[in-house]
């Protein structure tokens, strides 16, 4: 099992890491323990490429130069998600 796949938040926490919405129960902007397999936004702008929402600075965000891997992410995201529910 990858290490992405047993990732549990921490308990009070109500941060949806597949949106970036909710109320942490910490200090810290993202979650610090988020595995990188899960992180689905751009380092440099923050899209969401999970939910397609945000403001790109590129034209076209699903191109970035800079988001190949938050893209390359997002399945692993689906599945974590799907096995939460």
């Amino acid at each position: 099992m990858a290490r992405w796949q047993g990732f549990v938040q921490c308990p009070g926490c109500g941060f949806d890491i597949a949106t970036g919405d909710g109320d942490r129960s910490c200090a810290w902007g993202d979650c610090p323990y988020l595995p990188e397999e899960l992180d689905v936004f751009c380092p440099t702008c923050r899209f969401n490429f999970f939910t397609m929402e945000g403001n790109p600075e590129c034209d076209e965000p699903e191109t970035c130069e800079h988001a190949i891997e938050p893209r390359a992410h997002v399945e692993n995201l689906r599945a974590w998600v799907a096995q939460r529910a």
